[in-house]
């Protein structure tokens, strides 16, 4: 990332930098394009200002055999010459002539008497001047100098000699600069200044006209050719500048930034595009191998590391040994505490297990409450059963998550290659298996595989894929058995109990299926389709003139579920099936586990109305504790304790001891297995107040139920008329 960053850097100076190099190169082209004019201009000018002082100066050549015509000029003859010559459009102020260098001559005379019999030696100011035109012996420009007679002009001197070679004298012409520079337009160009100066290396040039602030503006200089002189004409912008500055091209500036910008942020979407993707692509490859909780391989990269080992212990020619571990109830610990305290707890564990394995042994996730370790360094199967219950120590060690206390239990499957299978696909199959053997025989067992665990566990395998098909197969059914109450004999109550029409098998007895559903969890949506069609049956019953209680075996699994109470309310509200028209029968083991939101849904539940019944009362660990404790209203005394009820003493006594205490804790009895008159009369005598068993009849589907019911029903009344 920090290279991609350096690289948009890297860009985005590159086009900085072309961004500039395009508007300099823009500048540069108009700076050629404005000296380009500059040059016209200033060529321009000068040669307007040669043509115009040699206009001017040609009149002293035109002048000089005029003047050598006659050893002494005449007057009158030079007068009319010069009104010919000094016209409008030359720049002449006056011309005079200095025989022998003083002045004796000057036209016109108006304002210029003073010059009249100057001797040009004694003007220290002009003799240079004088001196450098008769060295020439030819016209010379000078000036702009100060004039006797007052004033600036320029002098154009003209030394005259005789055809002897002897110096007659001097002829100066007077130019007025001004004049001529306001003629030609000299300050009047509206985009240019101009500045003239004399060409002097000794003094750096002499200014003529203009201002020489001009020379400040990198300015273009051109030499103008006057009479034995050279000049410099400087021309820069007005303004000072050939071009605009920088800041100037703020539009050229807006747009190249604003490319830049849109680059910049194309070429910044595009790398964190291809940083997203990359991250994606090794997010996706690393959660295609590990777990994103425990970091651990899962099922299909524990495969590939599996394969490896396997294979090198082939190549090797040693044993390894698979432990599947399975911990217990952390569905329950979800549900009850919440997935983030369980998540916890899975890291808690993971963190004991690579404490306790070897840095070389193999650990992975393969389920949401599955481990997996490959074991290599064992001499004996004892020591992989040895360390198998290290692990489940170390793991059954409570932990204190999110404030809760918590003591978890495993169970291990054990399968071991090459004996039990040759590669990881079987192998772990074969601790599955082995797992759920151990998981059978109670929490923290250990179980090795073998052929008659293999056959048993896939039976059971099956049977759950098959409870699950059933259900969408509709191939379950609910029957109803009557409860009777036994002060009236009517038929007030009913259990319903689910039955299983197996296209094959025939009908599969609850015996069989329901404690692998347990297992399994699939109890869960048995539960859910038995709920739902005793609402519906209950609704029919009622159509057909039927008011009974129904009772509806539930699962510790479907309390977990801390909205469950609140479901089956809304399920009831929804078929106005009264509350008390239900009562739900759950087990002893689920008082035994004393959990706050169990307890809360059985409370939400009793206090909506429904009954609630301990079902096989006395079969397991019951406490009046639990009785006191608990909302329970209906205790059902299991069919085993009526099995010799009433021949059998110590059974009739323990039959009144459970009815006894019911009554004592203020709730009704429901006696199972009723299958004879005398435990009817017995029953009858000891103030059981429901009966239920095969004397009264068996289970049956809801039109049957109905008729019998209602048959009942009006025997029992008729009797009693």
């Amino acid at each position: 990332m920090v290279r991609d960053f350096c690289g948009l850097v890297f860009i985005a100076a590159a086009l900085f930098y072309s961004v500039f190099a395009i508007i300099d190169n823009e500048r540069l082209r108009e700076l050629e394009t404005q000296k380009r004019r500059g040059i016209e201009q200033i060529s321009a000018m000068r040669a307007t200002i040669e043509h115009r002082i040699q206009a001017n100066t040609l009149v002293l050549k035109a002048l000089k055999p005029e003047i050598l015509w006659q050893d002494t000029p005449d007057r009158l003859r030079l007068q009319r010459v010069l009104d010919e010559f000094l016209t409008p459009e030359l720049d002449i102020s006056h011309l005079a002539l200095a025989p022998g260098l003083k002045v004796s001559f000057v036209y016109p005379i108006e304002n210029n008497q003073r010059i009249l019999g100057l001797d040009y030696r004694t003007v220290a100011a002009q003799y240079h001047e004088v001196l450098l035109a008769i060295a020439s012996q030819d016209v010379v420009l000078s000036g702009p100098v100060d004039l006797v007679q007052g004033g600036t002009a320029l002098i154009a001197r003209l030394p005259i000699f005789q055809q002897e070679g002897q110096l007659w004298g001097l002829a100066s012409l007077v130019i007025d600069h001004e004049k001529l520079f306001h003629e030609i337009g000299f300050y009047r160009n509206p985009d240019y200044l101009f500045y003239l100066s004399r060409k002097n290396a000794q003094n750096g040039g002499k200014a003529i006209i203009g201002e020489p602030s001009v020379l400040d503006y990198d300015p273009i200089i051109v030499d103008v050719q006057v009479p034995n002189d050279v000049w410099q004409l400087a021309v820069a912008p007005r303004d000072g500048y050939w071009i605009k500055q920088q800041h100037e091209y703020w539009v050229h500036w807006l747009i190249g930034i604003s490319l830049i910008s849109l680059i910049v942020w194309a070429f910044a979407v595009l790398i964190l595009t291809q940083h997203r993707l990359r991250k994606a692509v090794y997010t996706i490859s690393y959660q295609s191998r590990f777990d994103p909780l425990t970091d651990l391989p899962n099922r299909y990269y524990f495969h590939l590391q599996l394969e490896e080992e396997i294979a090198a212990a082939k190549e090797d020619d040693y044993e390894l040994a698979v432990i599947m571990f399975d911990l217990d109830h952390l569905r329950d610990i979800n549900d009850a505490l919440g997935h983030e305290t369980g998540d916890a707890l899975l890291e808690h564990v993971v963190e004991r297990l690579q404490n306790s394995l070897q840095e070389h042994d193999l650990l992975g996730r393969i389920g949401g409450d599955e481990f997996v370790v490959v074991l290599s360094d064992f001499e004996h199967t004892s020591d992989i059963e040895k360390q198998a219950r290290v692990l489940i120590s170390d793991i059954m060690n409570t932990a204190d998550i999110a404030q809760n206390h918590i003591n978890i239990t495993a169970s291990a499957g054990i399968a071991l290659y090459p004996r039990d299978a040759a590669d990881a696909e079987h192998i772990v199959k074969c601790a599955e298996l082995a797992l759920y053997a151990a998981k059978s025989s109670g929490s923290m067992s250990v179980a090795f595989y073998d052929e008659r665990l293999r056959q048993t566990t896939e039976q059971h395998i099956l049977l759950h894929h098959e409870m699950i098909n059933a259900l969408d197969a509709q191939q379950f059914h609910v029957e109803y058995q009557p409860v009777i109450e036994t002060e009236t004999g009517l038929l007030t109550r009913c259990e319903a109990l689910i039955r299983w029409d197996h296209p094959e098998r025939g009908t599969i007895s609850p015996g069989e299926f329901i404690p692998i559903a347990e297992k399994t969890g699939a109890i869960i949506w048995i539960g859910e389709f038995v709920m739902r069609q005793v609402i519906q049956d209950w609704q029919v019953m009622r159509g057909r003139g039927i008011d009974v209680t129904v009772a509806v075996n539930r699962s510790p699994r479907e309390f977990n579920d801390k909205h469950a109470a609140k479901n089956w309310l809304l399920a009831l509200e929804d078929a106005n099936m009264p509350p008390d028209r239900l009562m739900l029968e759950i087990t002893e083991s689920m008082l035994m586990r004393n959990k706050d939101g169990q307890l809360a849904n059985l409370r939400q539940l009793r206090d909506a109305g429904v009954h609630l019944a301990i079902d096989d009362f006395g079969t397991g660990y019951s406490s009046l504790n639990y009785l006191r404790s608990y909302p329970i209203d209906v205790i059902k005394i299991d069919r085993g304790f009526l099995s010799n009820v009433p021949e059998n003493n110590t059974q009739t006594a323990l039959v009144e001891v459970l009815i006894r205490i019911a009554h004592t804790l203020d709730m009704q009895v429901v006696a199972e297995g009723v299958e004879h008159a005398e435990q009817v009369d017995f029953l009858f005598e000891k103030g059981c107040h429901y009966q239920q068993g095969f004397y009264y009849g068996r289970s049956m589907k809801l039109d049957h139920f109905i008729k019998f019911t209602k048959k009942h029903n009006t025997e029992v009344l008729a009797k009693q008329d």
